[in-house]
């Protein structure tokens, strides 16, 4: 049994099983929206929106933040915290009694979520052996969308009661966080894991991150904005059944996971880095476009929809190329922690105005909000032009070529 517990798989799945918990903060919420919505009757549709995406406040606020409290006081602990304030979120979120104290629950989530996605990914960098790091890591990049296709998985099992969404939620992060207690030790020294604030100013001062984060950020919009609207717009334009695009979407979610994890593998290729960039865009945006302005129906929607994600998580996964945007190699975690902030920004903005335009509240239509991210995932192409190499090693190998 110790053997099981100190082994690298063990520790990857404990991990990467809170990565997935703190996640469906946002995307837990969206099988139950219809329920939600239907006790608390809320003024506006945006306010359905924010009831998704407003754990998301608390990463664009606080990524860079929790940086320094990792560095501080250890990646463990703050994980530790982190699952009991998101399990406290869940827990005023199930006692609602009116829209404003579960508005306030959500806020919990996402401080909890900030807390715990930001020291999950240093506690595995630091106890994942270096030769499994970069499977760990490309593991780890699938956790948003794993967030989403377990409550889809769930939906039916909450029908009932969208509180047991929730109960549910909370319960088992206190089992797994006590697992994690039990099987990974805390750090002994503080060089023993990657800093998270180590060259923030010249993060800070960099293009490159930014270019990296609002590209990545608008592929989070188009992507949690179709994902959480196509049920309610499929039945309100077809009379479609939400149980069924519900479980539509748990195929969308692989297929997104598989392109995620795809992306690696075509840099390998010879395809041009841009060319599979451009493609994946377009790829993105069109099936995106089809669903929302022509009258293709119930069946060719699903179908553009689950087309559309694999490419999106081709697009999600540029991740890889944190390293390669930071200014110096011991930057790294100061870039991750900017580049969540402005993926989360697109998560934020996503919920309440996809789902004020898909109700007619905002004075703009679909297409032009799915156009609008798809610019912004064209900021990518710069990065992608310049190779995998990253900043920090170009200029060690010109100043060498120099000498």
């Amino acid at each position: 049994m110790n053997k099981l517990f100190e082994s690298a798989l063990y520790k990857l799945l404990v991990i990467y099983s809170l990565g997935v918990l703190a996640a469906m903060s946002v995307g837990g919420a969206i099988p139950v929206l219809d329920s939600i919505a239907m006790e608390f009757h809320p003024d506006s549709p945006a306010i359905v929106g924010l009831i998704v995406s407003l754990p998301s406040l608390m990463v664009v606020l606080g990524a860079l933040a929790v940086g320094y409290l990792v560095d501080r006081f250890g990646d463990k602990l703050v994980l530790i915290i982190g699952t009991f304030v998101l399990v406290a979120g869940d827990v005023l979120v199930v006692s609602a009694g009116d829209l404003t104290m579960l508005l306030a629950g959500r806020v919990i989530n996402g401080l909890g979520y900030v807390l715990m996605s930001v020291s999950a990914i240093t506690l595995l960098i630091r106890v994942t052996p270096a030769v499994q790091r970069h499977m760990a890591i490309a593991v780890w990049a699938t956790f948003v969308p794993m967030s989403m296709i377990v409550p889809f998985l769930t939906a039916s099992w909450v029908a009932g009661n969208w509180r047991y969404e929730f109960i549910a939620h909370g319960v088992v992060a206190v089992v797994v966080i006590l697992m994690l207690m039990a099987s990974i030790p805390t750090r002994e020294r503080p060089s023993e894991q990657r800093s998270r604030i180590s060259g923030l100013g010249r993060v800070i001062r960099s293009p490159w991150p930014y270019m990296l984060g609002i590209s990545i950020g608008g592929d989070a919009f188009l992507h949690v904005g179709i994902i959480s609207t196509l049920g309610p717009y499929l039945q309100k334009e077809y009379g479609a059944d939400l149980m069924f695009v519900n479980g539509c979407n748990i195929v969308a979610m692989v297929l997104n996971m598989i392109g995620c994890l795809t992306f690696g593998k075509l840099l390998q290729t010879r395809l041009s880095p841009v060319k599979v960039g451009v493609f994946s865009i377009l790829a993105t945006g069109i099936p995106a476009i089809a669903i929302y302005s022509l009258p293709i129906g119930v069946a060719a929607s699903i179908a553009c929809s689950w087309f559309l994600m694999f490419f999106s998580g081709v697009l999600t996964g540029m991740w890889s190329f944190v390293p390669n945007v930071a200014p110096s190699e011991s930057s790294i975690g100061a870039t991750s922690g900017l580049v969540t902030q402005l993926t989360l920004l697109g998560v934020l903005l996503s919920g309440p105005i996809c789902f004020a335009v898909i109700s007619h509240e905002a004075p703009i239509s679909m297409a032009a909000v799915i156009v609008l991210g798809l610019l912004a995932c064209l900021v990518r192409l710069p990065i992608l032009a310049r190779g995998s190499v990253p900043l920090w090693a170009q200029r060690t190998t010109a100043v060498n070529a120099s000498a």
